[in-house]
């Protein structure tokens, strides 16, 4: 691959580290989110005893891992790219869309992560919980969760951009 990012011998930012065990830590959690929904199937089939919790906890979990997911994404250089046109352009061509990409990134993070946060800051406010038989604050967590998420993900394609900039010019 082609991306700044997965040069070998690369010095790591803190957020590069950062965004890297968090991805590595909450893959992990997709296991336990699959081991959850079995344990759901098994007890409400095998048992008929089904539970009313663990329907809200696995998209909880797996909310939370897919949302810092996208930092760890971004830093490995593996987001989403029409790789048979990137791959074919000249490489000041690839480098100018590196930098497009950061810049598109930051600006589109910002306005999401603006309206992540008010919402976070309302669900805090509120004390929103899931309205559902279990009644917990998951909204708060996934909501807060989110908007740092979004962060990070600004912060991750700051140091893509800061790193596509000083890298040579084709």
């Amino acid at each position: 691959m082609t991306d700044p990012n997965t040069r070998p011998g690369m010095a790591l930012t803190p957020i590069d580290r950062l965004s890297l065990w968090l991805g590595r830590t909450l893959a992990w959690v997709f296991l336990i989110a699959v081991a959850l929904t079995a344990w759901e199937v098994l007890m409400r089939y095998a048992f008929n005893s089904p539970t009313i919790w663990v329907h809200d906890l696995v998209i909880a979990l797996s909310a939370l891992a897919f949302v810092f997911g996208g930092s760890y994404a971004l830093q490995r250089g593996e987001h989403i790219r029409i790789s048979s046109l990137y791959d074919r352009m000249p490489p000041l061509w690839r480098h100018g869309c590196d930098l497009l990409n950061a810049l598109a990134i930051i600006f589109f993070m910002a306005a999401f992560g603006w309206a992540a946060c008010r919402q976070a800051l309302v669900a805090i406010e509120l004390g929103e919980t899931s309205g559902r038989a279990w009644d917990v604050p998951i909204p708060v967590v996934i909501k807060t969760a989110l908007a740092a998420g979004v962060v990070l993900m600004i912060l991750q394609a700051i140091v893509n951009l800061t790193r596509t900039w000083r890298r040579d010019r084709p």
